[in-house]
């Protein structure tokens, strides 16, 4: 019987699954003063965040006008 390209790229994807990446030294080894770890940056919570305070009421003829189909 002679194994057909589905059966060997069905192996290899399984075999390739079941290898393991390359853990950093920073977490490899997290007890060691000279590996060097990524600088840390501050970054806000509310960054990107919409402010949704309350607005007045617009008149809802021309709010139908904007999302209504061109003429």
């Amino acid at each position: 019987m002679r194994p057909t390209p589905l059966l060997i790229t069905s192996l290899g994807l399984a075999l390739g699954a079941c290898s393991a990446a390359p853990v950093p030294g920073y977490l490899a080894r997290p007890a060691d003063p000279d590996i060097r770890v990524p600088a840390l940056a501050y970054q806000s919570i509310s960054a990107g965040s919409a402010t949704l305070r309350p607005a007045e009421p617009k008149d809802w003829r021309e709010l139908n006008r904007q999302v209504g189909p061109r003429q």
